[in-house]
C-alpha cells in the first residue's frame, strides 16, 4: 500500500479546524485557554473547587457537553467512527498491553502537569500566540513520543511488557459493562453542572462587583457548552481518537515502508491557523495590528472580565522535562488527554480502567513534586540572597 491509502488530509483539516474553532470559543468568549489535561488533573487535584466554585462551574459544563456530544456521536451519527481498519493487520500499528496503558497514563498524568500542559494547552493554544516555551514543549514531547513509538519495536527489549498479540484486539473493543459505565459517568457529569444553571444566586447585600462577577460565570457555561462539541466532533472526523492514526505519524519507520500518515500534522495545522486567527482578536497577543483587538472576552462584562492567557515565558528543567515524559507516555500508549476522554465516554475498557485511573495517579505524583520544587527553591533563595550581598 501507498502513503495516499492511509493519509487523510480533508478530515484532518477539517477535523482540526474545529478543534481549533473549539479553542477559539473558549478565549474569545470565555477568555479561557483549552488544555484538557490541566481541566482533567483539576477534577482529582482541586474536586472540591470543581464541585463549589462558581468560576469553576463552566468546566463542569464542557465535560458535560464533551460527554453527551461524544456518545450522540457514536451512538447516532456515526457507529463506525471509532473503527480503526488498520489495527490488527497492520505492522507499525501496535496493540497495546495492559501495562502500556497504565504506564502511558502515568507518564502522560506526571508530565502535562509538570510541564503545564499537553497538545492543545501548548500545541493549538500556545503555538497560536507565539510562544517560545510551548514551542520548546510541542518540540520536546513530538521527539519523545516519536522515540517511543518508533523504538518500541519487536526487537526492543521493552516490547514483550507493553505491546499485546494481534489476537487479542477483541479485548480492546467496548463491552456492554465498559458503555454503561461511560454512560454513567456522562449522566453524571451532566447532572454536576445543574448547580451552575440552577443554584442559588447571590445574597441580598451583594456588592455591584460581586453581581458582575456572579454574571459573568454564568455567561461562561454556554460558551464551554459549544466549545466541547467542536473539541468532541473535531476528534472524531480528524480521526485522532483512532490508534493508527496516532502510531501511523509517531513511528518514523514508516517513512521507509511506504505507510507513514501524516494526518495528525494536519489536524495540529487546522487547528493552529483557527486558534491564531483568535489571537488577533486579543489585545497583546495579536501579531498585526488591530484597532478592534479585545481588552475583555465578549460573553463578560469589562468591569469584571478579563482574558486569562498564560505569559510565562521561562523554559526550565521542569518544562522539558514533563513534557519529554509527556511525549513518552503518548508514544507508548497512542493517546493524549483530548481523545482519552472521548474513548472513555465511548466504553473503551483499557482507557477507562487503565489509562484514565494511572493519568491521575501521575498528576498527583507530579503536583507533589511541585510542590516540593516550590519548597527547595523558597527555602535557598535566603542563601542565594546573602552570596550576592
Amino acid at each position: 500500500m501507498s502513503l495516499s491509502n492511509y493519509f487523510t488530509p480533508i478530515s484532518g483539516l477539517l477535523g482540526g479546524s474545529l478543534i481549533g474553532l473549539s479553542a477559539a470559543t473558549l478565549l474569545l468568549f470565555n477568555g479561557d485557554i483549552l488544555g484538557a489535561s490541566g481541566m482533567m488533573s483539576s477534577f482529582v487535584l482541586t474536586p472540591r473547587k470543581i464541585l463549589t466554585d462558581p468560576t469553576q462551574q463552566w468546566k463542569l459544563a464542557f465535560l458535560a457537553a464533551f460527554s453527551l456530544t461524544t456518545r450522540v456521536y457514536v451512538t447516532m451519527v456515526d457507529v463506525d467512527a471509532l473503527k480503526d481498519e488498520r489495527l490488527g493487520y497492520s505492522e507499525g500499528i501496535p496493540i497495546v498491553s495492559p501495562l502500556g496503558f497504565i504506564l502511558g497514563g502515568l507518564f502522560v498524568g506526571f508530565g502535562s502537569k509538570l510541564g503545564n500542559g499537553c497538545t492543545t494547552g501548548h500545541g493549538i493554544c500556545g503555538l497560536a500566540r507565539r510562544s517560545t516555551r510551548s514551542l520548546a514543549a510541542v518540540l520536546a514531547f513530538m521527539a519523545a513520543g516519536i522515540f517511543a513509538a518508533t523504538g518500541c519495536s519487536p526487537t526492543c527489549p521493552f516490547h514483550p511488557y507493553l505491546r499485546d498479540s494481534y489476537e487479542s484486539v477483541g479485548k480492546h473493543l467496548p463491552t456492554e459493562f465498559t458503555i454503561g459505565i461511560g454512560t454513567v459517568l456522562a449522566s453524571l457529569a451532566a447532572g454536576a453542572v445543574l448547580p451552575g444553571f440552577f443554584g442559588r444566586g447571590l445574597h441580598e447585600n451583594a456588592t455591584a462587583m460581586e453581581k458582575d462577577e456572579y454574571d459573568n460565570n454564568k455567561r461562561k457555561i454556554v460558551p464551554a457548552i459549544f466549545s466541547a462539541a467542536f473539541f468532541s466532533v473535531g476528534l472524531a472526523i480528524s480521526q485522532m481518537t483512532i490508534s493508527s492514526k496516532i502510531y501511523g505519524f509517531l513511528n518514523v519507520r514508516g517513512l521507509r515502508d511506504g505507510t507513514w500518515d501524516p494526518t495528525l500534522a494536519c489536524v495540529m495545522g487546522g487547528g493552529l491557523v483557527v486558534s491564531f486567527v483568535s489571537y488577533q482578536w486579543v489585545k497583546g497577543f495579536n501579531a498585526f495590528k488591530n484597532p478592534k483587538a479585545l481588552e475583555c472576552p465578549l460573553s463578560q462584562k469589562s468591569t469584571v472580565g478579563h482574558f486569562n492567557v498564560p505569559t510565562n515565558k521561562v523554559i526550565d528543567t521542569s518544562l522539558i522535562l514533563g513534557e519529554a515524559m509527556f511525549g513518552l507516555g503518548w508514544g507508548i500508549a497512542g493517546l493524549c488527554p483530548g481523545p482519552a476522554i472521548f474513548l472513555a465516554f465511548a466504553g473503551y475498557p483499557n482507557v477507562l480502567l487503565k489509562w484514565w485511573p494511572s493519568f491521575f495517579v501521575g498528576s498527583l505524583l507530579a503536583d507533589k513534586v511541585k510542590s516540593l520544587l516550590v519548597k527547595i527553591q523558597s527555602s535557598s533563595s535566603p542563601s542565594d540572597k546573602s552570596k550576592a550581598q
